[in-house]
């Protein structure tokens, strides 16, 4: 049983690459350029931060695979963690597990954590058994409201906090691990 799980999680991956990769591939040159200059703005002494930090977090609003709505204008007063992800990607399974240890500790302290599928290639059976294998237990949902150019979202385990004011505090592009993301909300 155990074997079926990790060849259907296989093939899953397999699919989710090649859509995701065969929609890119053709545009990579310009839209690389674009989205660099999008996503950062430079200072005079040549460091980079991401233009959305600082600033109010877009609004939006999901269906979650398990059909509740989730709005973000409707969760002032609560810190919310945003993880841009894919439901055939294998390395967000270990940042999901965290997001899940993560929401299970600071629940009470007005935490809440979405993951958002924003490729191309995802549909919910991917996500369904990202879930399900992965044994994450956050809320997630596929970007029906354009999240991916809100958020600028371009690479996967992309990771937002936004804290009770709604203003975006953190932002990373890469595997967060449990401690990290303990410490951003502790700071906060």
């Amino acid at each position: 049983m155990q074997d079926k799980k990790f060849l259907i999680l296989g093939v899953i991956l397999l699919v989710g690459l090649a859509f995701f990769f065969g929609s890119k591939i053709s545009s990579v040159s310009t839209s690389k350029q674009e989205t660099s200059a999008a996503l950062v703005d430079t200072s005079p002494n040549g460091s980079s931060t991401s233009t959305l930090i600082g600033k109010q977090a877009p609004d939006f609003s999901l269906t979650t695979l398990d059909g509740q709505p989730f709005k973000l204008s409707d969760k002032k007063g609560k810190t919310i963690i945003l993880f841009g992800m894919a439901g055939w990607c294998g390395t967000c399974i270990p940042e999901g597990r965290a997001l899940t240890q993560i929401r299970k500790e600071y629940a009470d302290k007005g935490v809440e954590v979405i993951g958002v599928a924003f490729t191309k290639g995802d549909n919910e059976v991917f996500l369904k058994e990202f879930r399900e294998l992965g044994t994450i237990d956050i809320p997630l949902a596929l970007d029906t409201d354009n999240l991916a150019s809100k958020y600028q979202l371009v690479r996967l385990e992309t990771t937002y906090i936004i804290n009770k004011q709604g203003i975006i505090t953190y932002k990373d592009e890469q595997f967060t691990p449990y401690e990290d993301y303990k410490k951003e909300l502790d700071k906060i």
